[in-house]
């Protein structure tokens, strides 16, 4: 039986690397994710806006520009205060993993990451955070 798009785990991806960006966008469908992606925290607040009924889980890098991952979570959590969020990073800049897990993120993914595991960690995650229909 295959799952509808409905029922399949939906991911926002938010980095400001493209190529990354690109890279985690076509694992991630490829396990069969819908996914979202945003370049910039501004534009992750957004997109979720139009789209936090379709996203269990939000994967957010640490260090960005201008709206860094910490700052693009507060946004996220104004649209909708019980987003699930993990972080990634290779470096947390001023925050401690401390920091991020007391923000409420679920998952901290030190770069460079095993992308499968990840991407099956992912999945448990966002079809927990999914809303459920009867």
């Amino acid at each position: 039986m295959t799952e509808s798009p409905s029922n399949t785990p939906g991911i926002l991806v938010v980095d400001d690397d493209p190529s990354l960006l690109t890279l985690l966008e076509t694992v991630f469908r490829r396990r069969g994710f819908r996914v979202w992606c945003a370049n910039s925290g501004e534009a992750a607040v957004e997109l979720y806006g139009r789209q936090q009924a379709d996203i269990g889980v939000v994967l957010l890098d640490v260090c960005m520009p201008f709206l860094d991952g910490p700052g693009t979570f507060t946004g996220l959590r104004q649209v909708n205060a019980g987003v699930r969020a993990c972080f990634m990073s290779g470096f947390t800049g001023r925050y401690s993993l401390d920091d991020l897990f007391a923000m409420g993120a679920v998952r901290f993914f030190e770069k460079p990451f095993k992308i499968v595991p990840m991407a099956d960690e992912l999945w448990l995650l966002a079809q927990a955070g999914q809303r459920q229909t009867a």
